[in-house]
């Protein structure tokens, strides 16, 4: 029992060291926010969060795998791009507050109960942001639907595959009961989850604009399989490969104001 203990102590550790979740959340105070529940075409209820700031246009934030709409980095990007959009943020199912288990197959019902929502609500642009996980289905939602204006990458493999040497613990966690019960701190994961690959669905996503960003120290997903998006996806496209930054969420200013800036300039 006592070498199961030390094991989960481990592999907890590498969760967090490895980038793809922060220990603690955070939460914004006095701001107008809308918090709700939308239920999906397939039946699972998501949490969502509406930050209203007045602005013609919104901002839906994507985040990663084990991850939440609460996470640092999501909500310092909120606070970013509050003067020029409202922003929308959710807990993908089997996340957060969210209802249902991740499977990988079925998130881009998430993201298109979202867009629906924002769509309802009369915003002029829709732009949507996915972090890792978040960019693989905003990928695989975008090129289904056509339903937005602007798609924004962040740190997304061109196959989930890629990944498996750098992570092959958590391909152990997330393949065997006992990692899968671990794991239920952050992520209710299905049995044997899979995933879109970005790889073969990219093209599709034009001719709505995407920008592709990546840091070039990311030891999570290497910087190269955005440089492969690139590639394969369809104009108008735009790449940003950043010196020093890693995989979120730890991600340098000149991450924000890449971001901000180009959304800027491309929305209005």
């Amino acid at each position: 029992m006592r070498k199961v203990l030390i094991i989960s102590v481990i592999l907890i550790a590498l969760v967090i060291v490895s980038g793809c979740i922060s220990p603690r959340d955070a939460t914004g105070e006095g701001i107008n926010v809308r918090e709700f529940t939308l239920l999906t075409e397939d039946g699972t209820t998501i949490s969502v969060s509406h930050f209203l700031y007045g602005q013609p246009d919104v901002c839906i934030l994507a985040h990663g795998l084990m991850g939440s709409k609460h996470r640092p980095y999501i909500t310092r990007l909120s606070e970013r791009l509050s003067e020029h959009f409202d922003i929308i943020t959710f807990d993908f199912r089997g996340h957060g507050a969210s209802g249902g288990v991740c499977n990988g197959m079925t998130e881009f019902y998430d993201i298109k109960a979202v867009i629906d929502y924002a769509k309802n609500n009369g915003y002029k642009e829709i732009a949507l942001i996915g972090f890792s996980l978040g960019g693989i289905e905003g990928i695989d939602a975008v090129a289904k639907f056509h339903d937005i204006d602007a798609l924004v990458t962040v740190s997304t493999p061109a196959d989930v595959e890629a990944i498996r040497p750098y992570a092959k613990w958590l391909f152990w966690m997330a393949n065997n009961w006992f990692g899968r019960v671990i794991l239920r701190i952050w992520v209710r994961l299905d049995y044997a989850p899979e995933f879109p690959k970005p790889i073969t669905v990219i093209d599709q996503v034009s001719p709505i604009p995407i920008l592709i960003v990546h840091g070039r120290e990311d030891t999570f997903i290497d910087f190269r399989e955005a440089e492969i998006l690139y590639q394969k996806a369809k104009e108008p496209k735009e790449l940003v490969i950043i010196e020093g930054m890693k995989h979120p969420p730890d991600l340098p200013d000149e991450f924000y104001d890449t971001v901000e800036n180009w959304l800027e300039g491309l929305l209005r």
